[in-house]
């Protein structure tokens, strides 16, 4: 079953969320970027426009609904502590990474309402569904759904007439219907990840048939080629630590935009990292944009600062160390200290990470031209790149070493479009929307150039309004919500009501405090 207005409307669920392709429901929130159950891992789910949060709860010794996968927090925060052992006091004084804490379901709730998002509340402790229950309903907070590995648990839910969608996770190897015992629920999870290297093949059409009165929802998955395969199955969503990957870029035949990503995903990783690229090619986008600057050895490194200082635990010029020396240095904890140690690449690894998956946008800030096309063809991806240099010798360089070479200009160093494109060839035109005319942008086609829109905002209304220009390309520090204008406007459309609708309510969460969930 897909989801339907008449089964949105028995809920009270929103009718917006009629878009056309599976709900993204973030798995312990956007969990592989912020602490798993945390505020900053529910607000990133927001912000990559998630339409649901998968948390879990348990009850605490006295009483409080507390937002933890675990009973025994010592996973996530170091310390041996029982949640059904200890009192709520000594739950929140627990510090977890990243300037988070414990929540209690009410505060995960004022963050969904301010956001406009659903919760899909797991429950994990004896007696965690009634005491969750209650709490939605005090807040007259609807869109939410309950469910449990443990079906009895369910099932006490249903007999005291819950009001709120139920769901039974199903384990691997379990057949959903047996596993139910006789229980009618709304929701089948089947938590089948591991089941088989490719679980979406489970999901047969005779199997999908004995599922068609529930709405189906599938386990985390982040993995590109067995979500490639649950596109095509009738299910009403797919849990994921990466949310973003569950609504690909898809290009439209009548109006295609190449989406560039500036120094990678630079928001959701390290920028100019493996990990940065990996997260802009999981969701589609055509072109990665990295800097390449020379070490002390003549290696190319990716880089964009011309010292280590900002991006890296290192000290000094790039170019007076060697690769292997710079690849030593921890390039992620600047970022996030989330144990995971991210080293600087050379561009000869860029180029066999990208290869066959994305194309690639060099700056070069400091290196040769000819060693820099040397790497780049030994790769064969000479036709999937396209270059940049601040210094024109660089430019005149590359030019004249490949008739082939694809180089953009930016128009606002020169004084017209002809000559910007005039002054070494250059096949693209990039246009600073803080800077330039994008009215301009109609002559490139006639000129024969492509165009390409820069822009480092983050607001949706301004990253909305490029697609009346029609430009070619898009250069940007937040592709995510310009895919999500370009390609979902209904997804935006939904959350625009969403939030309108949650700022005509009273919210006890401050635009002070939602700044510093993710500060």
């Amino acid at each position: 079953m897909t989801l339907t207005p008449n089964w949105l409307a028995k809920f009270a669920w929103p009718p917006t969320l009629l878009s056309g392709h599976p709900l993204a429901i973030a798995h312990r929130g956007a969990s592989d970027y912020g602490p798993e159950n945390s505020l900053k891992a529910f607000q990133i789910a927001a912000d990559l426009c998630a339409e649901m949060w998968e948390l879990d709860v348990h009850l605490s010794a006295d009483g409080v609904c507390v937002v933890s996968h675990d009973d025994n927090l010592k996973r996530v925060s170091g310390q041996d502590i029982s949640i059904r052992n200890s009192s709520w006091a000594e739950i929140s004084a627990i510090n977890l990474p990243e300037n988070q804490h414990i929540s209690r379901l009410e505060e995960i709730i004022d963050l969904a309402k301010a956001t406009g998002c659903g919760l899909y509340i797991e429950i994990k402790g004896e007696g965690a569904g009634l005491v969750a229950w209650r709490i939605l309903s005090e807040a007259e907070f609807s869109f939410a759904c309950l469910g449990s590995f443990v079906v009895e648990w369910v099932a006490e839910l249903a007999e005291l007439g819950c009001t709120y969608p139920l769901s039974v996770l199903v384990p691997k190897n379990k057949d959903p219907i047996k596993y139910l015992n006789g229980l009618d629920v709304d929701i089948i999870h089947l938590c089948w990840r591991d089941a088989s290297d490719k679980p979406h093949e489970l999901l047969t059409e005779d199997l999908m048939a004995r599922l068609s009165n529930y709405q189906v929802v599938i386990w985390d998955e982040d993995r590109t080629e067995i979500l490639d395969g649950l596109w095509r199955t009738p299910v009403m969503g797919i849990c994921s630590n990466r949310p973003e990957m569950l609504k690909p870029y898809k290009q439209a035949l009548d109006n295609p935009i190449d989406i560039v990503c500036h120094r990678g995903a630079n928001w959701l990783a390290p920028e100019n990292t493996v990990e940065a690229a990996k997260i802009c090619m999981a969701q589609k986008f055509q072109y990665v944009e990295l800097d390449v600057r020379t070490t002390a050895d003549g290696a190319l490194a990716v880089i964009h600062d011309a010292s280590l200082e900002r991006t890296t635990n290192g000290k000094g010029p790039v170019d007076q160390q060697t690769l292997e020396q710079i690849q030593n240095l921890d390039a992620g904890r600047w970022f996030r200290n989330d144990g995971a140690k991210h080293v600087i690449p050379s561009l000869a690894e860029f180029c066999e990470l990208t290869k066959d998956r994305a194309g690639l946008y060099v700056e070069i800030k400091q290196a040769d031209a000819r060693a820099v096309l040397e790497i780049v063809n030994t790769h064969a991806m000479l036709d999937k790149c396209f270059f940049w240099s601040a210094d024109i010798g660089t430019l005149i360089d590359l030019r004249r070493l490949s008739d082939d070479i694809q180089l953009m200009v930016p128009r606002w160093v020169f004084s017209s479009l002809k000559t910007a494109i005039g002054a070494y060839g250059a096949q693209i035109v990039e246009f600073d929307a803080e800077k330039d005319d994008l009215s301009e942008i109609a002559q490139c086609k006639d000129l024969g150039v492509r165009s390409m829109i820069y822009s480092r905002q983050s607001d949706w209304d301004e990253l909305a309004s490029y697609l009346q220009f029609e430009p070619d390309m898009v250069n940007l520090d937040f592709p995510d919500r310009f895919k999500i204008v370009k390609a979902y406007p209904r997804v935006r459309s939904h959350f625009e009501n969403m939030v309108q609708n949650a700022y005509s309510k009273k919210s006890n969460l401050s635009p002070t405090k939602r700044h510093a969930i993710i500060s």
